[in-house]
């Protein structure tokens, strides 16, 4: 039978900090899914102080992590060996608390959000993926565009690879949507802020998705909810970004959504977004053309708090981690992905904050 190996990162102690006081999990754990049945296995778990997030090359068999404590914070890397994952290294961010990970095999560089540190940590990586040191500490500016936003702590929640030579940067406190150029490999690696973007004050963008080869951008809105349409243009004095709308997400009206993951169909013109508090998943269809949205529907999670969701890379099922109520639940995407159905199946992992295959 055809599986696809996945794993979960869970907060294992109580993080106020982070949203999660009543955090019980126990680390990273691997699990099985089922492609014909939507059945998971869940297997080994590696102990580790709150794994936030985690980013993965399945064919390198590497697997990274952070952890987020109140103070400090490490990125580890871990190589699969079967089914159990073994220790490669680690190594300190150089901020508080962080949230988010995005890897870059090619140029050899870590780029880790800190949300309560107020900056994206980039790191050089060694061949065999291993984290070696802290090269920048990248701080959203006060002031974008002449819009003076130093009034709200700086809170990057997110990164994103654009190409091979830029970075996309959140930040949740400022409303700013930034655009750093890339520039050398590993320990040479130096980051320029090319752009900044202020978002509508109160929207709160979170988390990003983005499909390879084009040049829009969706932004989940934490506080304002909603998809704030972003797209990369070229200028004259260099690349820009310009803020294209902002699209109301459908939701089950069940309390005001609070969105977190934001996530493409892998094959299919299909973006999903997860509401807190609502409980929700929202779904839209992407027009190939323009990047334009159009709302198709929203399902119940069928749990408490979707913190974080994946899809399996054939594209035939959706998994959402429940932090609040321990579980994962499964979805089988139909109708070219604009169908998420409920499976009937949940399985226990406690506190989940992240899916990752």
């Amino acid at each position: 039978m055809p599986i696809a190996a996945f794993y979960i990162g869970s907060y294992s102690i109580a993080s106020p900090w982070a949203g999660a006081p009543g955090a019980h999990g126990a680390g990273v754990r691997r699990a099985d899914l089922d492609l014909e049945s939507g059945e998971i296995v869940v297997g080994p778990t590696k102990s580790e102080l709150n794994p936030s997030f985690l980013a993965r090359d399945g064919q390198a068999g590497l697997l990274w992590t952070i952890t987020e404590p109140e103070f400090g914070g490490e990125l580890i890397c871990y190589r699969e060996e079967t089914g159990r994952l073994n220790l490669i290294g680690r190594a300190a961010t150089g901020a508080d608390a962080p949230c988010h990970l995005v890897i870059d095999r090619d140029r050899g560089l870590g780029f880790v959000a800190h949300y309560h540190g107020g900056c994206v940590a980039a790191l050089s990586l060694g061949d065999d993926g291993r984290p070696q040191r802290t090269l920048a500490l990248l701080a959203p500016p006060g002031i974008a565009r002449g819009e003076d936003r130093g009034g709200a702590h700086a809170r990057p929640h997110a990164s994103l690879l654009l190409g091979q030579e830029e970075l996309l940067v959140t930040d949740t406190g400022r409303d700013l949507v930034l655009l750093y150029k890339i520039r050398g490999q590993g320990s040479t690696g130096a980051f320029e802020l090319l752009d900044a973007l202020p978002l509508p004050i109160g929207s709160g963008p979170r988390h990003v998705a983005h499909r390879r080869g084009q040049d829009v951008i969706y932004v989940s809105n934490q506080n304002s909810s909603g998809v704030s349409i972003v797209a990369r243009v070229s200028t004259n004095e260099g690349p820009r970004l310009e803020l294209r709308g902002i699209v109301s997400a459908p939701n089950l009206g069940r309390a005001q959504p609070a969105p977190s993951e934001i996530a493409l169909h892998p094959t299919r013109d299909v973006l999903y977004m997860a509401n807190r508090e609502d409980n929700s998943l929202s779904i839209f269809s992407v027009d190939s053309a323009t990047g334009g949205l159009a709302a198709k529907g929203c399902v119940d999670v069928m749990g408490r708090n979707p913190r974080h969701f994946g899809i399996s890379p054939d594209g035939g099922y959706l998994i959402v981690a429940n932090q609040d109520s321990d579980e994962l639940t499964t979805f089988r995407l139909g109708g070219d992905g604009r169908d998420a159905t409920w499976t009937g199946r949940r399985f226990a992992v406690a506190t989940p904050t992240a899916v990752c295959f």
